[in-house]
């Protein structure tokens, strides 16, 4: 190992996926890559954009992250995800948090 960097799951996906076109992956890559894809709601590339907007919205990687990972589709659901901030969000910083979201859920659906 190199060095560790956070990334969500879809990103986990395309690297394992990019790896195994090179070697054969061991056997707990295998089961990460098929985890990693089983889980993901975006693709690798929406969900780089998802966590760059996420991030110039001023939340910490770590949170960004599990939003991309969890997705969260209610108030309720992200305001859990950001419990852990000693920062106060807004009504309308959620709703911009969501809208981001959705539009890149809704890119993977079409």
């Amino acid at each position: 190992m190199l060095n560790e960097k956070l990334v969500p799951l879809p990103i986990v996906a395309k690297v394992l996926e990019e790896e195994s076109k090179k070697r054969e992956l061991s056997s707990v890559e295998i089961i990460t890559l098929e985890y990693a894809k089983k889980f993901s709601k975006f693709s690798a590339e929406d969900a780089e954009r998802l966590l760059s907007e996420l991030e110039g919205m001023g939340l910490p990687l770590e949170v960004a992250v599990q939003i991309v990972n969890i997705a969260p589709e209610s108030e309720a659901e992200l305001r859990t995800i950001l419990a852990p901030l000693s920062r106060t969000f807004t009504a309308d910083d959620i709703k911009s948090i969501l809208s981001a979201v959705i539009k890149y859920k809704k890119r993977e659906v079409e």
